[in-house]
């Protein structure tokens, strides 16, 4: 009987080792770069800037999509090699994008564009109640409708090599966090747009993926920039609001901010990010999400499981608030 016992563990054991071993060997098959091309937006720093320069490295034609194309990182990929081509884009106008289309289809005539990279984005820390529409709506404008427009415009170049459309995305596309409304809104958007598009466009053998990253040590996480926003922010709400909260509650989240984001975004490492989206464009079967970092994906799984009120305790543990805001201490008084 335990001689039985042992030998169906032993077959399962097997059975999972080839399963890791194929698994493996499927993700290790890289496709043939040959010149083949790719868009990306958001390149004047951070990722994009960095994986325009990997892609390159690789033998990739890169077309770099940059907000100010006479800055600092648009004139370091001009000469960084002559297979980046910088291109101005803003991703929020319409007529930026279709001239970068044409751009990008003058140069490839009839190759086709191998991958489209939507990296541009912004992002901002504040609270819903002092958050203006405004900050909303440049949100939804870069991150969520400027990857709409710059993917339906692209498509069909994208279609025609039967390639990749990959989105960086966030971790805050998949959990909320107090302060970042704004963001995870629109996170949460885009990772809804990948997922209705990756099975619309599976019958093309386009394949659609999300990098969905943690906070990293990049120019939209700089601190004394949100605590700015914050302070002018503050100071045009509305009196009831203020009252609400009260000053003492409003310092104390600045203080918090630099601890929180500090904190959230103690990984340095880029690196990361750009090795996933490296292996999204030259695995010949990607993932359709990556998650970079082993912890932080095992983080996020371990999450992902929790009951709701678990989550929002965890929540509150990580995120260090210790004010309460005027309107509850009155309250809490008058009982």
């Amino acid at each position: 009987m335990h001689i039985c016992v042992y030998g169906v563990i032993l077959i399962i054991i097997l059975f999972v080792s080839l399963l890791i071993f194929v698994y493996k060997l499927r993700r290790n098959r890289k496709i043939e770069v040959n010149g083949k091309s790719v868009f990306i937006t958001g390149c004047d720093r951070g990722f994009g800037y960095h994986i325009a320069k990997q892609l390159s490295t690789l033998g990739f034609q890169v077309f770099a999509g940059c907000l100010d194309i006479n800055g600092v990182g648009a004139k370091e990929l001009a000469n960084f090699s002559k297979s980046v081509h910088p291109v101005q884009i803003d991703v929020t106008k319409e007529q930026d994008v279709s001239d970068a289309l044409k751009f990008v289809e003058d140069t490839i005539q009839d190759k086709g564009l191998w991958a489209v990279i939507n990296n541009a984005g912004v992002a901002s820390y504040v609270e819903c109640e002092w958050c203006p529409l405004d900050v909303y709506q440049r949100m939804i404008d870069v991150n969520l409708t400027g990857v709409i427009r710059v993917t339906k415009a692209f498509l069909p170049l994208v279609r025609k090599t039967q390639g990749r459309v990959v989105t960086v995305a966030s971790l805050a596309g998949r959990n909320g966090l107090p302060g970042f409304s704004a963001y995870t809104a629109t996170k949460f958007g885009i990772i809804g747009f990948s997922e209705c598009l990756r099975r619309e466009m599976k019958k093309f053998n386009v394949k659609v993926i999300t990098i969905e990253p943690s906070m990293y040590k990049t120019n939209i996480t700089n601190e004394n920039v949100i605590i700015a926003q914050n302070k002018e922010l503050w100071e045009k709400c509305p009196d009831e609001i203020k009252n609400a909260y009260g000053e003492h509650y409003f310092n104390d989240f600045l203080v918090k901010i630099k601890e929180n984001i500090l904190d959230l975004t103690a990984n340095k490492d880029i690196a990361q990010v750009i090795d996933a989206i490296e292996d999204a464009i030259c695995c010949q079967y990607p993932d359709t999400k990556y998650v970079p970092g082993f912890r932080t994906s095992f983080e996020s799984f371990i999450y992902s499981l929790l009951p709701v009120s678990i989550q929002d305790l965890t929540v509150s543990l990580v995120m260090k608030y210790v004010s309460k805001p005027c309107q509850m201490t009155t309250l809490n008084k008058n009982k």
